[in-house]
């Protein structure tokens, strides 16, 4: 119940994270899960990074993070990535 709490939390959040970038969008090196983590600590919402997953982010733009929280419970977070 905790979990799917959490994950109805976790839905409704969208966090921002700014990455250098070059002109036409590409991001110097990746957005890590440990990026992710941070983001979510920073609102008040604590996520051990071993849980998070994204797939590579090379670009500016919106992408999800899928979040396991049980065996039975993966929510979704929607992050930005923003120019720095």
């Amino acid at each position: 119940a905790d979990a799917q709490a959490l994950a109805e939390k976790l839905a409704s959040t969208v966090i921002t994270l700014s990455a250098k970038a070059n002109e036409d969008g590409k991001i110097f090196g990746t957005i890590t899960t440990a990026q992710v983590s941070e983001a979510l600590a920073a609102q008040g919402i604590e996520i051990d990074k071993k849980v998070i997953t994204i797939d590579t982010v090379k670009e500016l733009g919106s992408y999800v993070a899928q979040v396991k929280l049980h065996k039975a419970v993966t929510a979704e977070v929607k992050f930005e990535v923003v120019a720095e």
